[in-house]
């Protein structure tokens, strides 16, 4: 994979991972991100039988991090997700 342009969207490549270490990588990506105040993200699931991306795409439906998502322009191999505002802590 190319290197990312300073101003394109973070990606995540889920190619080749089982469902259960695909789900475990998006989660804790959606969080970091999420907490460096990132707008928004792309997660690449590729087509293949279709379980990585139906597994990912229930995450995204319930996750705290995530304001909507939607499948990339021209392609439903990948998806565009828009996250929440970081959370500020109390102290």
């Amino acid at each position: 994979m190319p290197p990312r342009r300073d101003d394109a969207e973070p990606t995540i490549d889920l190619h080749g991972l089982f469902v259960a270490e695909a789900v475990k990588r998006t989660h804790r990506f959606l969080l970091a991100e999420q907490a460096r105040g990132t707008v928004a993200v792309r997660i690449i699931t590729g087509h293949g039988t279709g379980a990585v991306k139906g597994a990912i795409r229930e995450l995204l439906t319930g996750h705290p991090s995530v304001a909507s998502h939607r499948p990339s322009l021209g392609t439903d191999a990948a998806t565009v997700v828009v996250l929440r505002a970081p959370t500020s802590r109390a102290r």
